[in-house]
């Protein structure tokens, strides 16, 4: 009877490791990314979604020229130099958005 105990144990053990794995590794963060690639000027935010092939949220955008957030913005919003966009992704899929569209931003969100 207690080899059974521990045989269930050890799998209880091994599923709860493994749900742990996948929640912490599937959680999406938020990093800022400020848009400094010249390919991305003039393009939309729905195309350049397009493109990278990863799955992220734009959640807010502040325009370079301008003081205003865009909460929410929508696919046909257009991006500049210089933008500023805070993004939700997998921790995977981070480096690959940041090379994509220009750099690591270390803007102060509210």
């Amino acid at each position: 009877m207690t080899t059974s105990w521990l045989i269930v144990l050890g799998e209880f053990a091994v599923c709860f490791t493994c749900v742990y794995w996948y929640l912490h590794r599937s959680r999406e963060r938020s990093f800022a990314v400020r848009v400094e690639h010249d390919s991305i000027e003039g393009m939309t935010l729905g195309k350049v979604e397009e493109l990278i092939r990863r799955h992220f949220t734009v959640s807010e955008i502040l325009a370079a020229d301008s003081a205003k957030n865009v909460m929410n913005p929508a696919d046909s919003i257009v991006l500049h130099h210089g933008d500023h966009l805070l993004i939700k992704a997998r921790p995977e899929d981070r480096e690959a958005i940041i090379a994509f569209l220009g750099q690591p931003d270390n803007m102060q969100w509210i």
